[in-house]
């Protein structure tokens, strides 16, 4: 394998993106679609290194097929490795700034969990952002209070700059309450469909 190095959030998003069927550099391309559920965008020029690179770490796996005696297409399988370091990357909470880009990945982070983390383990990866929204929540609130209260002393508060503040915190309290939501439908799930024994209603 080639000397280990540091992946890009881009890079473990291909990768994610491969561990949910085979892809080619096309399919993948198409996911930045302005049309998805995904703000990113990304263009030929930066997946087709992207998948080079991965394939050289041995992280991916490309097999040449050809479609209707057409020009063949490079279809990428994850490995045994790309595995793995997927879903070292999976069971990061995601970090609290920049706060909208840092939920996307967030996003992308869960879209990816289903088949390849347990029950329990998705649960505690929510409990544990759930943690890190409420610490960043109790800062910012106490930044607003002080920024409020200086802009007063300044008389430089403006309702803008009120509002402001406010859509961050509702934001949050969006992010948070969808947290609890998905938490609560997978045990429900789970307890279903007896598929993991180790969730008990008390989760």
């Amino acid at each position: 394998m080639a000397n280990e190095r540091d992946l890009t959030t881009l890079e473990y998003v291909v990768l994610g993106l491969i561990s949910l069927e085979p892809q080619s550099g096309y399919s993948i391309i198409n996911y930045f679609s302005p049309r998805g559920i995904f703000s990113w965008n990304a263009s030929p020029g930066s997946i087709y290194p992207i998948l080079k690179r991965l394939e050289n770490q041995e992280y991916l796996l490309g097999t040449l097929e050809a479609e209707h005696e057409a020009r063949p297409r490079k279809v990428y399988n994850l490995t045994a490795p790309g595995g793995a370091v997927l879903d070292a990357w999976l069971r990061e909470v995601p970090k609290m700034q920049p706060l909208f880009e840092q939920r996307e990945i967030g996003l992308w982070r869960f879209t990816f969990m289903e088949g390849r983390l347990s029950v329990p383990e998705v649960m505690q990866w929510i409990d544990n952002y759930l943690d890190a929204i409420r610490a960043y929540d109790f800062g910012f609130r106490f930044y607003q209070s002080g920024t409020l209260e200086a802009g007063r002393e300044l008389g430089l508060n403006t309702i803008h700059r009120q509002l402001l503040l406010e859509h961050t915190l509702i934001e949050l309290n969006g992010l948070r309450t969808w947290l609890e939501m998905a938490r609560a439908r997978l045990v429900h799930h789970a307890l279903q469909t007896g598929e993991h024994p180790a969730v008990s209603a008390e989760d």
